[in-house]
């Protein structure tokens, strides 16, 4: 595996830390001050996303505005860099860092963690964690911090309301890329998780520069409130990124005081492979620059760059993979994160809570009575807006394709062809015997 983030490292983690003075304050010695740590744990494509967005409709909770990957390649624990050669990552990775970049991070992640807010608090402070987002998802041009914040400025004048809402961040992300490409950086949107109609259209793969920090679909500005001490204490932080699925162990190990809660939620093997499936063959999902060229049929030869890009989660293992059918690597993604939770699980000293992703996207009293036992398992309130969105349904988050009951049955011969004994034995275990219920 190549390292990626260690060719744009210093010149990356320069602009950021430039950046950090106007971003904060933020809650110093921040892992150590985290009280409850919620991993939402999964497989790829197993709905982690929608359900996080969620969560965050609840105001007793905190979270990262997007995924943990990005600070974790920032500081030299991408892929590659430990010499694990996969996304497991031990107590050993986290101590073998050095001072400066265990600070790097702590202080990142601590001015990154809080809730969605209903406005903009402070237009310059957004503004600089606009610029800190736009430099991490585009590593590989020059942005400067003093190109972007005034771009910022011009957007939320012309935009935003003086009320300070931020009611269309789709519309604020295409008017910020037309003034950042006005000025000469080469961003797009089609980078971005964004409608079909709203982004430019780019034709093959679209692979992204092999400097990666975070994975495209990039996500979107937002008003955010960022957490503070008294936050930490009394609420819990949630971490949601399927490549979290190999790195319980670390966790503990970054939040030391904090109690570690599991949250399984599992996705029948037919949809999540089919989704899969889908994600790799789309343009976007770029995870991991491998140096020697993938050949998995039905993926390496729909675009020549594809074959250097492995999507998703890097599982242990994976090598092996990297010459059979793409609905078999798809398979074997699924299985290898759920058998990576059950063993974690396995000990018996962790508390969880497993729930069908099923459940939370059929409506009616199927979400409701699942949304209870979370709420209450959580010990949050169950509350607006919370209730009214478990109640009307939740928002598509990456989506390859509009959502729809059973679309793995479009394919449902090759898909069923890729399930295994193994697979259907995990299936099975995970409380999906039958297919009837496959949604």
């Amino acid at each position: 595996m190549t390292a990626p983030t260690a060719e744009i490292r210093p010149a990356t983690v320069a602009r950021l830390t430039e950046l950090r003075g106007a971003r904060g304050p933020a809650v110093a010695g921040f892992t150590s001050r985290v009280r409850e740590l919620v991993v939402v744990a999964s497989s790829s494509r197993g709905g982690s996303s929608m359900l996080a967005d969620l969560l965050r409709e609840s105001d007793a909770l905190v979270h990262l505005r997007a995924e943990l990957n990005p600070f974790l390649r920032l500081v030299g624990l991408g892929c590659g860099e430990n010499g694990a050669g996969s996304d497991r990552l031990g107590p050993g990775d986290l101590a073998a860092l050095d001072p400066g970049r265990r600070r790097f991070l702590d202080a990142e992640l601590a001015l990154d963690t809080g809730a969605p807010a209903s406005t903009i608090g402070d237009p310059e402070r957004f503004a600089h964690d606009v610029a800190w987002r736009v430099i991490v998802q585009w590593p590989d041009i020059a942005v400067s911090p003093q190109t972007v914040v005034p771009a910022v400025r011009r957007v939320v004048r012309r935009l935003v309301g003086a009320d300070g809402r931020l009611d269309d961040p789709a519309g604020f992300l295409v008017a910020l890329v037309a003034e950042l490409r006005a000025a000469g950086l080469p961003v797009r949107t089609s980078a971005y998780d964004l409608p079909a109609t709203m982004r430019e259209r780019r034709g093959g793969g679209e692979a992204p520069s092999r400097r990666l920090v975070e994975e495209p679909p990039f996500i979107l500005p937002r008003a955010w409130r960022t957490a503070a001490e008294a936050d930490l204490a009394q609420k819990p932080l949630v971490v949601k990124t399927p490549s979290n699925a190999y790195r319980l162990p670390f966790l503990r190990a970054l939040f030391p005081h904090a109690r570690i809660r599991v949250l399984h939620l599992t996705r029948n093997p037919a949809a999540a492979v089919n989704g899969l499936y889908d994600g790799w063959r789309y343009p976007a999902f770029h995870s991991h620059h491998v140096d020697d060229p993938l050949d998995i049929a039905g993926y390496s030869e729909l675009h020549p760059d594809n074959r250097w890009w492995w999507k998703f989660d890097l599982p242990p293992g994976w090598e092996t993979l990297t010459r059979r059918p793409l609905l078999e690597v798809c398979a074997s993604q699924w299985r290898s994160a759920h058998r990576a939770i059950l063993a974690d699980l396995a000990e018996g000293t962790i508390d969880h809570l497993r729930i069908r992703f099923e459940d939370l996207v059929a409506g009616g009293e199927p979400r409701m009575r699942t949304m209870t036992r979370l709420v209450r398992w959580l010990g949050i309130p169950w509350e607006e807006p919370l209730r009214t969105t478990a109640r009307l349904g939740i928002r598509p988050v990456s989506a390859t394709a509009p959502p729809r009951a059973r679309r793995w049955r479009d394919r449902g011969a090759l898909v069923r062809a890729a399930l295994d004994e193994e697979t259907m034995a995990l299936a099975e275990e995970l409380g999906y015997s039958d297919e009837r219920d496959w949604l």
